[in-house]
C-alpha cells in the first residue's frame, strides 16, 4: 500500500488524502504491535522463570516414597540409608543390595518395561501384581512393610524414568527413581525355604515336636497347609446415585459412597490379624463421614479397627462412608506419585476399587497436555525467542513505515515531490 501510494503521488497529488489515512492506520498498527511485543516479552520472562526456577508440585511427596520428596543426588539416598530412615537400610538388606553396590550406581534413564517398583504404601491389588513384603531388622523383628508392583501400572510399558542404575550380585539389575527415591528391580528376592515343621501356633519347631492340625491326624512336615488363609475383598456403592456400583459411574461433588470390606479365613486354624484401610488417595477428593467403628490416623490417612481373631471359615465385614467434596479441587497430579490427584479415587483391600471423579476443567486440560509432544526447556526458550523476534520485526517495520509516511507528507507539502 505504501509503495503504491508513493509511486503514484507525482501523477495524482490527490492521493495525499489517502496517504494521511494510511498514516493514521499505521499509527494504530504501531500501538497494537507495541502492545503485542510487551506481552510476548512478558511471556518469555515467565517462560524463563519456569525453565530456570521450576515450581514445586503441591504434593511432591507421597506416603509410598522411600525418600520423601525424591532425591537430587545419590548422596541423598545414601544419607537416608546410613541413618536407616523409614528402615531404608533394612529394606535394601531384605532385597539383597549392599551399600557399596548403591554407591557405584550411575545416573541416567531406564524404561518401565516389566520391572517392579517398590514402595511403603499399597496402591494396587494382588491380581494386578502387587505383593506385600515384611521387613525385619538385625534382631529379626518385623519393622516395616513394603510393596512391590509392576512399574507399568503407574504409566505405560515405554515410559522413561530418570534415576540411578546399578548391579547387585544377588538380585541383578536395580535402579532408584529420582522423583521418589523408590527402588526398581527386575525381580523379587527368592522366598525363604519352607519350614520343616510348623506348629498350630505358627512357630517353627523340630521334627520331634511337630503336631497335627486341629481335627487332622496328618503330620504336616515341609508343608504350609496347617496355617490360616486370609482372603480380603471390598465393594463400593454410590448411595447418591441409586445405590449403584460406585466403580461404574462418575462420582460428582457431594456424592456419598459406602465401602464394605470383607475378611475371610479359609485356612485350618484361627488367627489374629490387623484390619487397616489406606485411604490416602480416596481422601484427596472426599471426607470420611462414617468411620464404621474404626479410627482414622489424620497423618497417614489409615482407617484401622482393633485387631480381630478370625476362626476357620469365619467371615467379618466393616462398612464406612465417604462424601465427595462439595468443591472438587484442581490440584495437579503428584510428581512422585502419578496416582495422586489424578481424578480417580483408588483404594485396595484385596481387590482394587477405582472411582472416577468429576474433576473441574483445568484437570481435563492437564490430561490433554500430557498427550501432546514433549519438549524440553531448550525447545521452549527457542520457540519463545523466535516469536519475540518476529513480533519485534513487525513492530520495527510498522514504525519505520510511519516515519517514512511523515517524511513523504512533508515533501508533498513543501512541493519537492
Amino acid at each position: 500500500m505504501f509503495r503504491k501510494i508513493v509511486s503514484n503521488l507525482p501523477f495524482s497529488p490527490a492521493l495525499v488524502g489517502q496517504l494521511g489515512f494510511y498514516a493514521k492506520r499505521l499509527k494504530k498498527e504501531e500501538a497494537t504491535r507495541r502492545l503485542g511485543l510487551i506481552f510476548v516479552a512478558l511471556a518469555l520472562l515467565v517462560q524463563s522463570l519456569v525453565v530456570f526456577q521450576p515450581a514445586e508440585s503441591a504434593n511432591a511427596t507421597s506416603s509410598t516414597d522411600m525418600v520423601n520428596g525424591g532425591i537430587s543426588s545419590l548422596n541423598d539416598f545414601l544419607s537416608a540409608y546410613d541413618s536407616n530412615t523409614k528402615h531404608l537400610k533394612d529394606v535394601m538388606n531384605y532385597v539383597g543390595i549392599t551399600r557399596n553396590e548403591i554407591s557405584t550406581m550411575t545416573y541416567g534413564t531406564f524404561r518401565t518395561g516389566e520391572r517392579l517398583s517398590w514402595g511403603f504404601a499399597p496402591r494396587f491389588s494382588y491380581a494386578q501384581g502387587e505383593r506385600q513384603h515384611s521387613i525385619a531388622d538385625s534382631t529379626v523383628q518385623t519393622v516395616a512393610t513394603v510393596y512391590s508392583r509392576p512399574l507399568k501400572l503407574w504409566g505405560s510399558v515405554d515410559k522413561t524414568i530418570y534415576g540411578w542404575r546399578g548391579q547387585s550380585s544377588k538380585i541383578g539389575w536395580f535402579g532408584i527413581m529420582k522423583s521418589c527415591g523408590n527402588l526398581v528391580t527386575d525381580t523379587t528376592p527368592p522366598p525363604p525355604p519352607p519350614p520343616k515343621c510348623l506348629l498350630n501356633n505358627g512357630l517353627l519347631a523340630s521334627d520331634e515336636n511337630c503336631k497335627p492340625c486341629p481335627g487332622n491326624s496328618t503330620l504336616w512336615i515341609n508343608d504350609k497347609a496347617c496355617v490360616p488363609n486370609i482372603i480380603k475383598s471390598k465393594t463400593a456403592t454410590n448411595t447418591s446415585q441409586n445405590f449403584i456400583d460406585a466403580s461404574t459411574v462418575v462420582a460428582h461433588a457431594s456424592d456419598q459412597i459406602s465401602y464394605t470390606i470383607t475378611i475371610k479365613n479359609t485356612g485350618l486354624v484361627s488367627t489374629t490379624t490387623k484390619l487397616d484401610e489406606h485411604l490416602e488417595d480416596v481422601l484427596e477428593y472426599s471426607t470420611l463421614i462414617d468411620k464404621g467403628g474404626g479410627t482414622l490416623d489424620e497423618t497417614t490417612k489409615i482407617l484401622s479397627w482393633p485387631d480381630i481373631t478370625i476362626k476357620p471359615n469365619e467371615q467379618q465385614t466393616r462398612t464406612f462412608v465417604i462424601k465427595v467434596l462439595d468443591s472438587i479441587p484442581a490440584t495437579a497430579s503428584g510428581s512422585s506419585d502419578p496416582t495422586s490427584f489424578d481424578c480417580i479415587m483408588m483404594n485396595t483391600f484385596g481387590n482394587s476399587i477405582n472411582i472416577n471423579v468429576d474433576c473441574p476443567a483445568p484437570k481435563v486440560i492437564e490430561k490433554v497436555t500430557k498427550e501432546l509432544p514433549k519438549t524440553g526447556p531448550t525447545e521452549n526458550i527457542i520457540f519463545a525467542g523466535m516469536v519475540l523476534a518476529i513480533t519485534t520485526y513487525f513492530y520495527a517495520y510498522t514504525r519505520q513505515l510511519k516515519k517514512e509516511v511523515v517524511l513523504v507528507r512533508r515533501d508533498v507539502t513543501t512541493g519537492t515531490i
